[in-house]
Order: structure tokens, then sequence, then C-alpha cells
């Protein structure tokens, strides 16, 4: 240790210097009495004496004498630098030397190469860590590399972190302030990078299903963002199988997003390797984030399909006419008729299945103008119907009519399945003179289920010009969860717009409402055109999650269906024993092989609210083909299914330096967060300041136990000494 002594330091106010002369003359004058009396004897004068330094001393302490000590320690304090290497840090935008870009990577290495920085090194350790993630160089976790320098470095004095600011995994880092405060190292920021995104148009997401149904259309979701100022052209074009199938013009605005679908219909079964790409453009800085591929399987499926009514009016026959002659579709029927026995004939079943298993065959059931009574619907009816949505993944349209019956359905276990709230005042629906439009909203304009239109033309004059209809059920409003793809075009309730066609998920299957019964009247001078399109979308589109993974007496469903990498990946397998019911109890073998090829054992445990239905997940930890294979032991049911997991990449190239976060830690620790031109700054302040640390020790003689015992002693020797001396 290194000492270093400074001067005695006193309390010399006026009121001291008072007291301590009262008590000396004070003293002085009882000391001249007592030598006085003793006739002035040599010995009790150099006793008198020797009081008066005793008082001396305790005047002395009353001016508080304190020993100011510096201790400085020969043990060079920490600083610390965290060096991002992420992905992002590879983006060339960074002009230090007036000439050639650098990446911001390469600039990170240059400031810890720099002399300022080896000057830092004569009076402190500096240590050097590069850092990005567990996940390797496509995640930024700035929090840990802090928390455990925290942890492990005992003589941590200060921070100093170079990055882009781009956090993207782990907690936050912000979440360390309190830390960083309590141990009084401060944070400073240094980004690496440009307050402006490069110039690019990027493709940041395209999402579409791992298969469709023959004559059922892919529908691709895109994103695409615009990092240019200016709007921007391009070309959006889908391929399969290296062959271009379908291409729309884009135009986006600068430094915008926007979304939307692209469809297209299969010519064939089979598997398809698909392609979806923009165009590039003159300008951009990168090109290779401009396509995104996926893998796709179109199966031919016959699908089953119940139609439920009471009376056979217009948009019964008609629906049902569309969909006998729709060769993917075998069509049954249930006709009630209250007043008349159930009709009977080809295509009719006599009565509603009784037998669960005989219910679940069908994928698609459309429920019309019928209700609860001891002519049609009864509430066991309406729990096999919801058990067939629910968990079974089947599909449910509702198609009320003019007797309002569906109403009271309401109050059965089909109620929570309706997308809308009907207006229980008035049950026979809205009935106009005048025509009614369907009127898309803005989700309904985007959403396949209404691409009906002819090549070229749009999708919102077209259903404008489509024939109308003169009665509506009255509905007060959607039901959370819903989504509306039209409304009334003439009436409005006090919740807006009054919803005509709703679609929504429930549980593992899609419900859709359609609130007219004049669907039939599309078919107005082009015969079946659109009419039988509509059908023949909805019905697929409502089967599609029955028929991901299926083999004989089991299937196996996902959600998400195609899951990103770490998404946690719900599973749902359905088995049927031999006879055909759902499984009453089983046992479930499962192993998951994800793509870095480590193999998962998956626990399957029965759906408590139905039977023949058992329940998982898992977690798809990177990307790449998951397979997941299912074995049922004691039925012998087997499936095997792969699961397309899509990279997630948050770390791109060329995006603008994320500020707010580190610069809020930097000033909350006393520390400071500067620009790549101003790095220099933060290094000088540190040269300046960073020192080894100083202790300043005080020592009070007041407060000092030796001077107390010392004083005491001084005491006790002079009046014992009194009493040899006879003074006392």
């Amino acid at each position: 240790m290194n000492f270093n002594w400074e001067n005695w330091n006193f309390d010399t106010q006026s009121f001291n210097w008072l007291l301590a002369l009262v008590c000396i003359i004070i003293g002085l004058l009882l000391s001249f009495k007592a030598w006085k009396r003793a006739d002035k004897k040599r010995l009790v004068g150099f006793w008198e004496i020797f009081r008066i330094f005793i008082l001396f001393l305790f005047c002395f302490t009353l001016f508080d004498p304190q020993r100011i000590e510096i201790v400085r320690s020969e043990i060079k304090p920490q600083i610390l630098f965290l060096i991002d290497e992420s992905m992002s840090m590879e983006t060339i935008d960074i002009n230090s030397t007036g000439q050639n870009l650098n990446s911001r990577i390469e600039f990170a290495r240059s400031i810890i190469k720099h002399s300022l920085v080896k000057e830092l090194e004569a009076n402190a350790t500096v240590i050097k860590q590069f850092f990005s993630s567990s996940k390797g160089k496509t995640r930024t976790n700035l929090h840990d590399p802090i928390q455990n320098s925290l942890s492990e470095l005992k003589n941590l004095r200060a921070l100093v972190m170079i990055t882009d600011g781009d956090e993207n995994f782990g907690p936050p880092a912000a979440q360390l302030a309190n830390r960083l405060r309590n141990s009084s190292v401060p944070a400073f920021t240094i980004f690496t990078g440009s307050n402006q995104a490069l110039p690019d148009l990027e493709l940041e997401r395209s999402w579409a299903p791992s298969f469709t149904l023959k004559e059922e259309k892919l529908i691709v979701g895109w994103r695409i963002k615009n990092s240019f100022p200016d709007t921007k052209e391009s070309v959006l074009i889908l391929s399969a199988n290296d062959k271009v199938v379908k291409s729309i013009p884009i135009k986006i605005k600068g430094s915008e997003r926007k979304s939307g679908n692209l469809s297209w219909l299969p010519p064939m079964e089979g598997n398809y390797r698909m392609e979806l790409k923009i165009k590039n453009i003159k300008g951009e800085s990168f090109s290779q984030n401009n396509h995104k591929k996926f893998k796709l399987r179109v199966d031919r499926k016959i699908l089953k399909v119940l139609i439920i009514e009471s009376y056979p009016r217009w948009e019964y026959r008609f629906l049902k006419n569309a969909l006998q002659r729709d060769p993917g579709v075998e069509v049954k029927s249930l006709l009630f008729h209250p007043e008349m026995p159930n009709a009977k004939g080809e295509n009719y079943i006599p009565a509603f299945p009784s037998e669960k298993k005989d219910l679940i065959k069908f994928d698609v059931v459309f429920l019309g103008d019928v209700g609860l009574s001891k002519q049609e619907m009864n509430r066991d009816h309406c729990t096999h119907l919801n058990d067939l949505i629910t968990n079974h993944a089947g599909g449910l349209v509702f198609l009320p009519g003019r007797r309002g019956r569906q109403l009271s359905l309401t109050e059965s276990p089909l109620g929570k399945l309706l997308p809308v709230v009907y207006d229980q005042g008035n049950p026979q629906g809205l009935g106009t003179i005048n025509p009614a439009q369907f009127e898309l909203t803005d989700r309904g304009m985007k959403h396949w289920l209404t691409q009906l239109r002819g090549t070229g033309e749009p999708n919102r004059d077209f259903w404008n010009k489509l024939p109308g209809f003169h009665w509506a059920a009255m509905v007060e409003k959607s039901k959370p969860g819903a989504e509306v793809l039209a409304t009334h075009s003439n009436f409005s309730s006090k919740w807006g717009k009054m919803p005509i066609l709703v679609i929504r998920h429930h549980g593992a299957g899609k419900v859709l409402f359609l609130g007219s019964d004049a669907a039939w009247r599309w078919r107005k001078g082009v015969e079946d055109k659109y009419h039988y399109r509509f059908w023949s979308q909805i019905v697929r589109w409502m089967a599609h999650g029955r028929y991901q993974a299926q083999q004989s007496g089991i299937r196996l469903l996902s959600d998400p269906e195609i899951p990103n990498e770490g998404d946690e990946v719900f599973l749902r397998c359905i088995v049927m024993d031999q006879a055909g019911f759902p499984l009453e109890d089983g046992q479930i073998e499962a192993t998951a092989m994800h793509p870095n090829g480590v193999t998962e054992k998956l626990d399957f445990t029965l759906d408590p609210e139905s039977t023949g239905i058992f329940l998982s997940s898992i977690f798809a930890e990177s990307p790449g083909p998951l397979t997941i294979q299912v074995n049922e032991l004691s039925e012998n049911r087997k499936i095997r299914t792969q699961l397309s997991v899509i990279a997630q990449n948050p770390e791109k190239k060329g995006r603008s330096i994320v500020t707010t976060s580190l610069t809020g830690l930097s000033k909350s620790t006393s520390g400071q967060a500067r620009s790549h031109s101003q790095w220099t700054e933060i290094i000088e302040g540190l040269n300046a300041t960073i020192l080894p640390k100083e202790i300043t020790k005080i020592y009070r003689l007041r407060t000092s136990f030796t001077w107390g015992i010392f004083l005491f002693a001084l005491l006790v020797i002079y009046w014992t000494g009194r009493k040899l001396f006879g003074m006392v």
C-alpha cells in the first residue's frame, strides 16, 4: 500500500479559543493558590505544573485535532470493452477515413487497437471481450455479458460497449441499470453505424401452408420493406419448380412496409419447390434478402360435407347442387321438413348421426335455418357438432334463414361457436325492397375466400357488380376473435356496419357465418362460375386443417402449421379405434427429431374434455425439417409428419442503429453514449478520470481510545501524587 500523509487539521473557531483560554487561566490561578498554600514548596510547584500540562492536553483535544490519511491502491482498476460481433455488425456503412466505407465490426476492431485505448493501460487493466449470443451471430444478447462481467470482475471501474444497439435475444440490458449504479460502474456506449438504413428492398417475411388440397388455392402472404427514401416499384414473382406461375407489380412508398397475399391454384397434386422473390432494382444494397423458398404438397382428398336444413329453400338447393358437381366433394343432406318426415333419397341421411364416430367422418357441416326443437336439433346434436369443430378440426357454416330458427342455438353448446351476436328482437331478419350488396372490409379484400374476380378485375368493383340480396339476418356485432370479411351495404347497428360475412377460428376448427340467403343469385348471367367457386373455396379452406397429416384412424395436427424458429408448436393427435370410435384410452409413444439431429421424446396426454384426442407440444429449436413420429400401441396406429421450421434472423444487415435503450442505460449509470464519429470523447474522458481508487481515512484524536486512556492515566498519576505529597 502507498500512503500519502497530510497535515493535521484543527477546529479553530473562536468559541474553542475562548473556552480553552478561560480553562487555562482558571487552572493557573488554582495551581498558584495550591502552591502558595504549600509554602511554595518546589515539589508541589512541579506537580502543579504537571496539572497545567494535563489541562493543556484537554484543551488541545477541545480543538478536535484530526489526521487525514490518503490510501491509494496499487491494484489497477479494470475497464471492460464489450465488442458486438453479431451479423448486423457486418453492415458496411461507416466512413471513418473519408474515402472507403468500413463495416461496423472493422471499425469496432480499429477502436480497441487505437493508441488512445493503449494509453488507458497505464492506469487501468483493459479487458476486451467479443460477444453475440448463445444462438451464435444471428442474435445479440447484451444483458448476459454485462451481468457476467459484474459477477466475475471484482475491480471493474467502467464498461464500454461498442455496438449498433440492436438487442434481440435475452432480457434487455436496461434491467441491469440498478446493479451497475450500486456497483459504481458507469456504462459508456459507442454506437457503430448510420442513423439511416441502407437503401434496399427486402422481402421481410412470407408465410404459406405446407400443403393444400386439390382445387384449393395456395395463398402466400408477404411483407416487403422499402428502405429507400423514395417510392420504389418492382415485381413480386411466385415460382413453382423453377417456373414462374404468378407475378404482380408492387409499389411501396419510401421508408414504409407493405403486406398482402398472392394466390395460385396448383394444376395437379404432388410436391412443389416454391419460391417467392422480388425482382432486383437499381441501387439496392443487398440482393440476397429478396427471396424466400418453401415446399408445398398438394393432395387429392374427397371431402365429406353434411348439409342440414329445414325447408328446401333456393339457397339450399343451389348449394347442394354446386357441391355435388364438385369432383372433390362428397355431399350428404339432412332435410328435416318439420311438418313432414325427414327427406329421403339419394345422398340423404334419415336422421342426425347418433354416434359420434359417424359425425366425425364429415369435414364440413352446413347448418341452415334450423334450431332446437323435437322435429329438428337437440342439445346432444349441438354438443357433438361442437366437439367436431373444437377438437377434430372440422368446419361449420352458419346459414340463417327467414324463420329465424338459429337464434335458439345461442343457448346451446353451439352458441359459443357463433362468430356473431344475433339481434334477439328481430328473429325474422331484415328485408329490403331494393337489393343490398356485400361491402368488403379491408380484411375481406385481402382474404382468399373472397377472391372470385376474373383476371385484372378489382376485387372491390367485382363484389359491387354481383347481384344483390333482399334479406339478411339481423346481427348486432361480431364476437371477439372473429374476422369480418363483408358488411351490409345499407344497414348499421349501434356497433357500426352490420356484419354479413364473418369467419372465426375455434379450437382446432373453423367457423363461417353468411347472413344472406341469396348467394345463388350470383349465377345470374354467368351460371355457376362465381357461385361454385365461392362454395368450393369455403369447403377446402375449412377442411384444410384436418389433412395436415393423416393415416388410417389417426390424424396429427400442428399449430402453427409452419413454425418459426423458437416457436412453441402445439400438437393434437386424434386417434380412432378399430370400430371407428374415438379412442377412450391409449398408449402413445412419440419422438421428434430436430434439424440438428437431436432426438426428443414427446409426452402426449389425453385431452380431459374430449375422448380420442391426445395433446403435446414441442419447441422448434432450430431451422429445417422437424420430423415427428407418433405410435399408438393399443390400436397399432402410426403416423409420421415433417414440419418445416423457418429460420429467424433478426440480425439483418443494413438496418439503422438503435440508440434509445443503451442511451438511457448510459445516462442512468453516469456514463455517456456517443456516435462512432465522437468515440474519442469517451476514451479521452476515461483517460482523465479513471485512476487507481483513493481512500480517505480521518483519525480524530477525541475519538481515539488510546488518547483517552493516556489522559486518564495522567489524571491517575496526578491525583496519586497529590496524596503521596500530602496535598489532600
